[in-house]
């Protein structure tokens, strides 16, 4: 499934023309899938001021960098191009489509191979290509030196520590969702599946057995989180807090703006 990344370069359009009514051919509707706006994790949410569905940089930005709507992100900033893609990954979006002109395509096309993500509707020549191989090698390299920086400033955990850790990853995942959401030690784990659970239901509410994959590959990530004892509860419940007061707050605003013009 993909989901719309724009620019505000046009490029040109193929025309064909309409078949005649006698050769048509009748066509099954669609079902419909639900449009969802895009949400901002907790990672991403320093980097933007967030005005309703505008994202600006800093408070001097005259206009905004980017717009959330429904199935989709507009930006006219190849700069932020980068952070908008991060905000598609971490939506659940697997492959994107472009719009805009080749030089946006191609700045997209890059940041979108950084991520991981496919693009549908734009084949990169064979310099972009290798450039974009380039980036994913040395984003692979950098990552690698971070990891082992981090084991080799880690100090061994005690084996009563380990085997505390590796039951508390176990209980996670035999216990159900509920279970979990009330258990004071796994419930701020439980948060990061549950916003997964919302982001697929949205994104496959047709293939209820694709959005339980994700849930699934979602859920043993965090188990495996937790038996590395890595502190995510109670700071992904407190930015979750906070994030919903800011962004209620802004709505409130721009509705106030919008009512006294």
């Amino acid at each position: 499934m993909a989901d719309k990344l724009e620019g505000d370069t046009t490029s040109g359009r193929s025309r064909s023309a309409a078949p005649s009514p006698d050769k048509a051919k009748p066509q099954t509707a669609k079902p419909k899938r639900k449009t969802e706006t895009p949400t901002l994790t907790d990672d991403l949410t320093g980097k933007f001021l967030r005005v309703g569905n505008a994202l600006y940089r800093t408070s001097d930005d005259k206009k905004p960098i980017a717009r959330l709507e429904p199935d989709r992100l507009k930006t006219s900033n190849i700069d932020a191009l980068p952070d908008i893609v991060r905000i598609a990954k971490a939506n659940g979006w697997t492959s994107i489509r472009l719009g805009g002109g080749d030089t946006f395509k191609k700045a997209a096309y890059l940041a979108a191979a950084a991520q991981g993500l496919t693009v549908e509707n734009y084949t990169p020549s064979k310099v972009v290509q290798a450039e974009a191989d380039r980036l994913r090698a040395r984003l692979a390299e950098r990552d690698k030196r971070r990891e082992a920086k981090t084991t080799a400033g880690k100090s061994p955990r005690p084996a009563e520590e380990i085997i505390t850790l590796k039951a508390l990853s176990e209980r996670f995942l035999s216990q159900t969702h509920d279970q979990n959401a009330r258990d004071p030690e796994l419930r701020g784990a439980q948060s990061l599946v549950a916003q997964t659970i919302s982001i697929t239901r949205v994104k496959f509410p047709d293939d209820p057995v694709k959005a339980s994959k994700d849930v699934e590959a979602r859920r043993l990530e965090v188990a495996r989180r937790i038996a590395n004892g890595d502190k995510i509860a109670t700071i992904q419940l407190r930015n979750q807090q906070a994030q919903r007061v800011r962004e209620v707050t802004q709505e409130q605003l721009s509705q106030r703006e919008g009512r006294s013009r």
